[in-house]
């Protein structure tokens, strides 16, 4: 059995050595700890959290090497990881989420690639967008999925048609998205800066770019309070004793946790291959920059996932 809580080395720094991580001190909870909690279980309760996975299955793949033997327990999220999982071919993928919505978005991602041809599964999951999603949907997708999922998408499929631009600026975490991309428009010089990061062919050029230009403009008062507050991480989908134990570990709190790790990435580890950052920047994968799932190379596989409930995806 195996999961996918595996970091992922092309989004986080690695995760402190058990002799440098300080055993966190039990508190109470305050009563803005527990209004935390409400407005974390309020979102959760309503909202697509995550629109695209961010823990690395090629971590995992290194990791678990799954063969034909093997079953597989894996958080639903967006449904990306259980989808590249199953191209290694175990017997059997178990998704399963407490969140019903993220699992509706993975059955709509195997009605997608049971149904579709290439070209419109990847506008659809790779681009963001289909100018004919509606259609498409209502004629091709919506009589695949369970009742919840029909009912989901029947009210969300304007989300491949937005006039935002793509799927991946809607749910929880593309609302933030969307925020920080707000922020980098009312910010140009960062803005370009971040564009000239997300060209570098090379290391070092990624590096003196990182250092000199964008993270003294990037790591401003204002996102340090931005990023210490719960509801950012409520949106994101870390509630709060989340937040407290990494602020326990960590000597500036969240907010030092976070510029740790993205330092890390844009110093240490290329942009040319890390989709998961620039889905959120552009809006859009590229098919040389996409999950396994969304090349063209491996949707044939890809195919071979039988039709199954909303939590339980039989692999090839």
């Amino acid at each position: 059995m195996a999961g996918n809580e595996t970091s992922n080395a092309r989004m986080n720094a690695p995760s402190p050595s058990p002799s440098q991580t300080p055993s966190p001190v039990p508190t109470p909870q305050t009563l803005m700890d527990r209004l935390d909690q409400k407005v974390f279980d309020g979102l959760y309760s309503r909202s697509l959290v995550y629109n695209t996975c961010w823990e690395d299955p090629a971590v995992d793949r290194l990791a678990l090497q799954l063969g034909p033997e093997d079953s597989v327990l894996v958080i639903a999220s967006a449904g990306c990881n259980a989808l590249d999982y199953a191209l290694q071919g175990p017997r059997v993928i178990h998704a399963v989420d407490a969140n019903p919505r993220q699992t509706a978005l993975l059955e709509l991602k195997l009605a997608a690639i049971r149904m579709l041809e290439f070209e419109d599964f990847f506008a659809i999951f790779g681009d963001g967008y289909h100018a004919r999603f509606r259609e498409i949907y209502r004629h091709r997708l919506r009589a695949e999925l369970s009742d919840f999922a029909r009912a989901y998408w029947d009210r969300y499929s304007n989300w491949f048609t937005s006039r935002h631009g793509s799927f991946y600026y809607h749910g929880l975490a593309g609302f933030v998205a969307r925020g920080f991309n707000l922020y980098f428009r009312l910010r140009p010089q960062l803005a370009r800066d971040i564009r000239e990061l997300f060209a570098c062919d090379n290391l070092a050029a990624q590096r003196r770019v990182y250092d000199e230009q964008v993270a003294p403009e990037l790591w401003t008062p204002t996102i340090h309070w931005v990023l210490r507050r719960q509801l950012t991480m409520s949106l994101i989908g870390v509630p709060h004793p989340q937040r407290r134990l990494v602020q326990a570990q960590h000597p500036d709190g969240i907010a030092g946790f976070i510029r740790d790790a993205i330092d890390y990435v844009f110093r240490h580890l290329p942009v040319a291959e890390n989709y998961f950052w620039r889905v959120y920047l552009n809006g859009h994968y590229t098919r040389d920059c996409c999950p396994e799932y969304l090349k063209e190379g491996n949707f044939l596989s890809s195919k071979m996932v039988s039709p199954t409930a909303s939590n339980h995806i039989p692999a090839r």
